[in-house]
Formats: structure tokens, C-alpha cells, sequence
């Protein structure tokens, strides 16, 4: 039986990675009062990618980095570049799961929280196999 890859899957790779790629704390939910810089995984769609050959989904993830506001941009521009170094190298999926492509689709968006907090949004998507077509 043929099984999609759970999106949790894909969240925890983006983690790991990021987690082993940067010295930025990369969490699934974000407590209260969690002091900066650190960042959070969010599976924006999961949907399906036809193909005639292959069984393909296609997951589109935001990462979240949150840096201190201070005075200059220069914390946030530091987090976002060391994200997209880690994330230069591809994530690990379990086993009979095949990476299509891996594609950095760019800064959404920086924005000033409240609190003085700079907060990025860094989109990522992610085409998985999990399985061939074949004729009898």
C-alpha cells in the first residue's frame, strides 16, 4: 500500500535541519515569553502534485524568525541568511520516501511586532515521492 508522507514529517525535517544548520532554536509551538532569536516551522498547504509516473505530494512550509528589533536590521538579515544557508542543504525524509525537489521560494515578508521584535516569514516547498506508477 502506497502512503503519503505526513506533514508532521516535513515540519520535523525543516526543524532538524535548521536545527543542525544554525545555532537558532527551531520550535513546532512557540511558548509564551521564549527569549529571541529563534524560530517555528508552520505547513502553509499540502497538496497533491500529478505526475503520469510517479506518486508526488508538494508541501509549501513558512519558517518564522524572530530576532531582536533594536536599533538596525542587521539581527533579522543575520537570522534569515543563516536559515537559507542550513536550508541550502536538503532535508532527511524516513525511508521510501524520495526528495523531488526542495525550493526556497523566498522572504514573504519582515515585519516589527509590538514589542520591537522583528519577525520574517521564509517560504520553503517540498516535492515528495512515495511511489511509481506501473502498468500490467
Amino acid at each position: 500500500m502506497l502512503q503519503k508522507l505526513s506533514f508532521t514529517e516535513i515540519i520535523g525535517a525543516v526543524q532538524r535541519r535548521i536545527n543542525e544548520g544554525t545555532d537558532l532554536d527551531c520550535k513546532d509551538i512557540v511558548p509564551k515569553n521564549v527569549p529571541v532569536p529563534f524560530c517555528s516551522v508552520e505547513l502553509l498547504q499540502h497538496i497533491p502534485d500529478p505526475s503520469k509516473t510517479m506518486w508526488k505530494e508538494k508541501y509549501e512550509v513558512f519558517v518564522h524568525v524572530f530576532e531582536k528589533g533594536d536599533e538596525s536590521s542587521v539581527p533579522i538579515y543575520t537570522a534569515i541568511k543563516k536559515i537559507e544557508e542550513a536550508m541550502t542543504e536538503y532535508v532527511k525524509l524516513p525511508e521510501g520516501y524520495e526528495l523531488i525537489m526542495q525550493t526556497a521560494t523566498g522572504v514573504q515578508r519582515i515585519l516589527t511586532e509590538e514589542d520591537g521584535t522583528k519577525h520574517a516569514v521564509l517560504g520553503y516547498s517540498f516535492t515528495v515521492c512515495y511511489g511509481f506508477k506501473m502498468k500490467y
